[in-house]
């Protein structure tokens, strides 16, 4: 199975009616078609769990952001370690399975090859094997990922792994989009030797590999190829995205071809990327509009003037986002703030996040942002729960009403629209500490129709505007997803497969392809069946 990863769902199924993506349309009209449908949760990764596992998310769900109450610290768990439940194709000596470049953990129970970290989409990247030699040998003979040869170094916080975090151009500067796509397509020609290579030489009854470069270029590349306010920098002619999902589509050709007419053949689209409305929302606006909210409208970054007309958006920004964003810091920010440049020294994977940037602050603050994936989050200062907490347990719940009524007036100065769709109490008691849920108190679902730079409340004024981030982005928290499978193979008959799908079908559609039985506690259903 070929997983893509994140692959605009409409784009796709236009770029294949228009004959750029023929060979995944030739799949296509000779596959069972699974529908399967999930909702979008707070945290991105989650939709890996019911597709990795054959289980429920609800029955598994965790957080892979971590939150010391003493020391004030947010961090971020490794990717690789965080799967609580056992994947689908931990077969034991039954099967041999390769895997390659999944968001997965090394599993125990495979028989078989292997690899994670050699590509990864994500901030944080651990590359390991097995057999342990493995991942270097392929390097070696292939090459890496162009990306991770800029690479910073990290330090987990709390595996102490050294990994590493890749280094993205700023969306201003497009002939280092145009570059940096181009690396990408190397990366899927690298990617697919490295499976052609592991096909041939890796005994194997279950091969699972997965592209992530249609991830990382939706999210860096979206504003060169479809509407967004940054489109005035597109080149003519030129679309980068398309690039790369047509270097992914002939990669598919490729490996449909050296597995040859009697092996199954299944590509999964999981999760996608649309146009930004919620990054620097979460990650910039948000955070110090909860700065300005404890302080009495001090500013700390990004001091806009509420009384003049918004200026148009600026063009020039060209070094890295995290630099031209600390530029915009006031005075207070200068003495109040942690410089992404001393974040980056001691190794903090989350240093090109603003919210990451505030934590001296927390302790002084009655609530504060946190650095987050997907919708915005924060956490109350609470006494007896924090170190230093201000704001008393029987408060809890209305500072958290207070906190909401203050989001509600946040608009996007631009279009007038309210910034914030709706807050979510993640609790009602402070000590809930339960591990399915999130560390944050409140959950903040952004709109999701326009992109924004700016934000402005009555009371505590403007925001920026702010350079974007990236252009491409997630869906907010709750909103349906429609994920696709396609199966073509010896004993499967193309077309629609009837009935609601999910995410946990995919193991069951999978083992009763190879002929094993499912477990007692699985979800899934084969729905070829």
């Amino acid at each position: 199975m070929i997983v893509l990863d994140a692959p605009n769902e409409a784009l796709l199924r236009d770029w294949m009616a228009a004959g750029h993506l023929p060979k995944l349309a030739a799949l296509r009209e000779r596959s069972a078609v699974v529908e399967l449908h999930s909702t979008k949760r707070f945290s991105n990764e989650h939709c890996w769990i019911p597709m990795l596992t054959g289980r429920k998310r609800e029955r598994w769900d965790h957080w892979l952001d971590h939150w010391d109450p003493r020391h004030y610290r947010y961090t971020e768990a490794s990717i690789y370690h965080w799967l609580q439940a056992p994947a689908f194709y931990a077969l034991g000596d039954r099967r041999e399975v390769v895997t390659f470049d999944l968001t997965a953990p090394l599993m125990d129970g495979v028989q078989g090859a292997q690899v994670v970290g050699w590509a990864t989409e994500l901030n944080e990247a651990y590359p390991a094997s097995r057999p342990a030699g493995l991942i270097s040998e392929l390097i070696a003979r292939h090459g890496p990922d162009p990306k991770m040869t800029r690479a910073a170094s990290i330090t987990n916080a709390l595996s102490g792994e050294e990994g590493l975090s890749y280094v993205v151009p700023s969306m201003y500067d497009t002939r280092a989009l145009l570059d940096y796509a181009q690396g990408q397509v190397q990366s899927v020609e690298r990617r697919t030797r490295a499976c052609l290579d592991l096909l041939r030489e890796q005994p194997w009854d279950l091969f699972l590999a997965q592209y992530s470069e249609i991830h990382t270029a939706g999210h860096l590349l979206w504003h060169l190829s479809q509407p967004h306010p940054l489109n005035v920098l597109r080149r003519d002619g030129a679309d980068p995205m398309l690039e790369v999902y047509r270097a992914v589509d002939a990669s598919i050709g490729e490996l449909a071809a050296a597995c040859g007419p009697d092996v199954h053949l299944a590509v999964l689209t999981l999760d996608q990327i649309v146009a930004d409305c919620l990054e620097s929302a979460r990650v910039l606006l948000l955070p110090e509009f909860m700065y300005r909210w404890n302080f009495g409208g001090r500013a700390a970054l990004a001091a806009g003037d509420a009384s003049a007309g918004v200026p148009p958006p600026r063009l020039h920004f060209r070094r890295h986002w995290k630099h031209e964003v600390w530029d915009l810091r006031t005075p207070e920010g200068e003495a109040e703030l942690e410089s992404p440049a001393a974040q980056e020294a001691r190794g903090d994977p989350m240093n090109w996040c603003p919210a990451n940037w505030y934590l001296p602050a927390w302790p002084r603050m009655r609530a504060f942002a946190m650095p987050s994936v997907a919708d915005g989050y924060i956490r109350l200062n609470v006494t007896g729960r924090e170190a230093q907490g201000l704001v008393a347990a029987d408060a809890f719940i209305p500072t958290c009403e207070e906190i909401t009524r203050e989001l509600a007036g946040l608009v996007d100065p631009r279009s007038g629209r309210p910034l914030v769709q709706r807050v979510i109490r993640v609790r009602d008691d402070p000590f809930d500490a339960d591990p399915r849920k999130t560390p944050a108190d409140l959950i903040v679902v952004f709109q999701d129709e326009v992109p924004v730079d700016a934000a402005q409340s009555p009371r505590f004024g403007r925001i920026g505007p702010v350079p974007y981030f990236r252009t491409g982005s997630h869906n907010a928290h709750d909103v349906a997803l429609t994920s696709t499978m396609y199966v073509s193979g010896p004993r499967v008959g193309p077309g629609p497969v009837a009935g609601r799908g999910a995410l946990e079908d995919v193991g069951a559609i999978l083992l009763g392809l190879l002929g094993e039985p499912l477990p007692a506690d699985f979800d899934g259903i084969d729905r070829l069946q």
